[in-house]
């Protein structure tokens, strides 16, 4: 029977300089054919050197000797990122930009003091070396190392690369307790920072209108990792505010028309991403909620809970369901799901009386769900409407004059014939050619 050569571990530090000079004579390979490609970014790189700066340890890297022409060769297992990033600090690759923040800031390497370059030399990264392995031996190891370690997520890489104000902004809202009463986020998305990483959506939002999601969030986390006090104060305080709203429109004692905000679709990411825009803008645009009579929202957002899914009779709903699948988080569809939310806000959020395009939607929405909200009867003649004449040019959508908010479930559907009577002159009608301030031309719905 062959005798199998037995293989030998060497637990060794080794200083960087070490490193540096096994790569100037090309004697360390740092990416045989089983390792990642590169992938780490510039901040991932940049909190690395700044790890090595603080004189903090770092995981030990495995590395494979091997004898060629009498000179040992070095063959990287596991760390091959790790020691890519530090070679490039060391050819000036690049510079400690954010969120590195120190003496040393905007320093590439051949600008740092003497002393401060001996000290990075000098660090020690702990080795496990093996001898004598066999191909398969080496990838039996690297799967070992990898194979039970969970990988860091984005956010929980940007945890470690963009330490400062944005992330602890993030993370002190992700524990607001609106979100663990109406399970807004799930455990298992929460321990894997999953909370903190859409509360950072939304404070994006806040600074700078919708984005595409996550694409732009190591933007935020780099750029307001020293916040301004004033500009953070003033984002916290638009951050309440919202939430405040949705306490309100959800206050138990009289919302007996919504089912508990926990179990409403309002709840999932998508949905909740363009409510809180919504009101958001209504809130920038000087509306609110107090001293208004909230009956007819209330009802029209149990309305849309309930009818918006992509089986609905309501081409409207329709697209808004699955956009929140398909698109649900491109620029452009978030864009549209909150002109969609903020036009059944709008009539009492800002008293804006139903016009143009909105008011065309309304009465489409009235004729698609089958006359809701004992819009079936024509107020003045107290006949009631069919679906036929609903459909035609018929009827007009309308809202007492004496009501102070315009909701969809507050709306009433009037004969043209009833029109010339005095009693019409106690509703406002919309004008169809007219334009409203919430019409966007990312709003759209068909007859």
């Amino acid at each position: 029977m062959e005798q199998l050569t037995r293989v030998e571990w060497k637990s060794t530090p080794h200083p960087i300089s070490d490193i540096r000079d096994w790569s100037r004579l090309n004697r360390l390979e740092m990416q045989p054919e089983f390792q990642r490609n590169q992938v780490w970014s510039k901040a991932a790189k940049i909190m690395l050197i700044d790890t090595i700066l603080r004189n903090i340890p770092m995981p030990k890297i495995f590395l494979q000797g091997i004898l060629r022409q009498q000179d040992t060769y070095r063959i990287v297992i596991d760390g091959q990122q790790r020691l890519t990033a530090i070679l490039e600090f060391l050819n000036d690759g690049f510079a400690l930009d954010l969120p590195y923040i120190g003496p040393h800031q905007a320093k590439r390497f051949s600008e740092l003091p003497s002393s401060v370059q001996d000290e990075i030399l000098n660090y020690n990264i702990d080795t496990n070396e093996i001898r004598n392995a066999t191909k398969e031996t080496i990838r039996d190891i690297y799967s070992r190392v990898n194979k039970y370690t969970v990988q860091l997520n984005k956010q929980e890489l940007r945890r470690a690369d963009y330490p400062g104000d944005f992330l602890k902004t993030s993370e002190h809202f992700a524990h607001e307790s609106f979100f663990e009463e109406n399970r807004v986020f799930t455990i298992a998305s929460s321990k894997r920072m999953g909370d903190v990483e859409f509360v950072s959506e939304l404070l994006a939002l806040l600074l700078d209108g919708p984005q595409e999601k996550k694409e732009k969030l190591d933007y935020f986390y780099s750029e307001y990792a020293n916040w301004p006090k004033e500009s953070k104060e003033s984002i916290i305080i638009r951050f309440k505010a919202v939430l405040e709203e949705l306490r309100t429109l959800w206050a138990e004692e009289e919302s007996s028309s919504l089912k508990p905000f926990a179990k409403t679709r309002f709840r999932q990411k998508a949905d909740f991403y363009a409510l809180f825009n919504a009101i958001n803008d209504l809130l920038v645009e000087g509306g609110g909620l107090s001293g208004k009579d909230l009956g007819p929202l209330r009802k029209d957002i149990a309305f849309l809970d309930e009818r918006i899914e992509p089986e609905s009779e309501i081409q409207l709903f329709r697209k808004y369901a699955i956009q929140c699948v398909s698109q649900s988080n491109t620029v452009g569809s978030r864009k549209w799901r909150r002109n969609v939310l903020k036009a059944f806000l709008a009539g009492t959020y800002v008293g804006l009386f139903p016009v143009g395009e909105i008011a065309r939607t309304f009465h489409n929405i009235l004729i698609e769900s089958e006359l809701p909200f004992g819009s079936s009867v024509c107020p003045i003649c107290g006949k009631a409407h069919s679906r036929e004449a609903v459909g035609s040019s018929n009827v007009v959508i309308a809202w007492n004059h004496t009501d102070t908010v315009f909701q969809l479930s507050n709306a009433v559907l009037l004969h043209n014939s009833c029109l010339p009577s005095d009693s019409a002159k106690s509703y406002r009608i919309p004008d169809p050619y007219e334009t409203g301030d919430l019409d966007d031309s990312e709003f759209r719905t068909e007859k």
